[in-house]
């Protein structure tokens, strides 16, 4: 199984907001694209308010036609949004494979 995992930080006063719009994002990609996705939140250690989407898929080609699928979503891109409006900067976004 690959692994995606997008890293977030919640603007300062915005954490309930940011678990919000995350969870909404989440629920929804996993419900309309059938994608497997679960969201975390930091609560020891590192900056605090940091907010972890760690999502999996069979192999790279299916990872590919899955965000293609969500890239051309408007609903998609609505929550994007919303989530911009409470976090600091742009998420990161990191694609993992097992050794």
């Amino acid at each position: 199984m690959n692994k995606m995992v997008m890293v977030m930080v919640a603007k300062p006063g915005k954490t309930r907001e940011a678990i919000a719009a995350v969870k909404a994002m989440v629920e929804y990609v996993n419900t309309k694209h059938d994608l497997k996705t679960v969201a975390y939140m930091q609560i020891m250690g590192g900056t605090t308010g940091t907010i972890y989407v760690i999502g999996e898929d069979k192999d790279a080609a299916s990872a590919q036609a899955a965000s293609a699928k969500v890239m051309t979503d408007e609903g998609y891109w609505a929550l994007s949004q919303k989530l911009a409006e409470v976090i600091i900067n742009p998420p990161t976004m990191s694609f993992l494979q097992p050794l």
